[in-house]
């Protein structure tokens, strides 16, 4: 009976976040800007001022529900005239009842020229979306773009995308001490505690698995390894230096027993860097099946890292023959 909960569980939460993103993908406004609560947050941590893309002057937040339509409304009638259509569903990790994290491509000449993968955040409450917050990484997108979002090869200075102060969790009390635990393994840098969390055959999804800082296309398979003992090495090898690593903290959980989502703050040689240099921030999806995880996958926008840090990381992946 508990495993047919659970997949009822996983697939009321694709169903919910498909129906979601059918909305969005086909323009459908008024469908759309339903399933967001009255006091609904739409939030950007890869670009915090929404100002430049319609939101509020100096706002990271577009917020309630009236201002957060009128957006989007812009945006659609723009998109329609140059896009087919605006994104690709991937993957959701997470619960209808608490929220999670869904894979997501944008699809190239909508907010940018190239298309990039997203893992838009999702807080849902009584059933409607109380905050959405999407991560991205800029490398992904054109030249040009990345010169519009961080000029000169300066990683951008702004306000944080954020809950509200003391809002730290939507999630049940199963995940959300699991993903305090998941957090401390990596925090504290305890390869072996992090890695007993991981099922065999886990699929682990990095941005700096990516053999470049180019653009490396969205969720192609050269920023994905399989298996506990390949996650072993990838956690040994860069632990240390990732802003999901050493030093990381919790910002947010959302999420059931079958995974979900969490926000982070970077730490460790990145604890100065980000869009309020006080550290990254990023999310993380996971997948849990029998309490370990099958799948997780990473987001930030790792330009707002050095040049050395990532070709630092990439070194190691390569010494383990990560990255070729």
């Amino acid at each position: 009976m508990v495993l047919a909960q659970q997949e009822a569980e996983r697939e009321a939460f694709e169903l919910y976040t498909r129906r979601f993103f059918q909305a969005y993908d086909s323009f459908d406004l008024d469908t759309f800007i339903s399933f967001f609560a009255d006091n609904a947050f739409q939030q950007d941590a890869s670009l915090g001022d929404l100002s430049e893309f319609g939101g509020p002057s100096g706002g990271c937040s577009i917020h309630p529900k009236v201002p957060l339509q009128q957006v989007f409304e812009a945006l659609f009638a723009q998109f329609k005239a140059t896009a087919g259509s605006i994104s690709k569903f991937i993957h959701a990790s997470g619960s209808a009842r608490y929220g999670g994290g869904i894979d997501v491509k944008a699809m190239p000449k909508t907010f940018f020229t190239g298309g990039f993968d997203l893992i838009s955040y999702l807080d849902i409450r009584n059933g409607k979306i109380f905050r959405r917050d999407d991560h991205w990484d800029t490398a992904q997108v054109t030249p040009q773009d990345i010169a519009l979002i961080h000029p000169n090869g300066v990683p951008r200075f702004s306000c944080e995308a954020l809950p509200e102060p003391g809002d730290i969790a939507n999630a049940s009390p199963d995940f959300y001490q699991f993903v305090r635990g998941l957090n401390r393994a990596q925090s504290s840098g305890r390869v072996d505690d992090l890695v007993r969390l991981f099922a065999d055959d886990a699929l682990l999804i990095h941005p700096l698995l990516s053999k470049t800082d180019g653009a490396y296309g969205p969720f192609n398979t050269g920023i994905q390894i399989r298996g506990r003992r390949a996650v072993a090495r990838f956690f040994k090898a860069t632990l240390e230096a990732l802003p999901d690593g050493l030093g990381s903290s919790l910002i947010h959980v959302v999420g059931g027993s079958v995974g979900g989502a969490f926000e982070w703050r970077s730490g460790g040689i990145t604890a100065h860097q980000g869009i309020a240099r006080n550290g990254l921030l990023g999310v993380t999806a996971i997948d849990l099946y029998g309490g370990l995880i099958k799948r997780i996958s990473v987001k930030f926008d790792t330009l707002q890292m050095t040049a050395q840090q990532r070709a630092a990381i990439r070194s190691s992946l390569a010494h383990e023959r990560l990255v070729v």
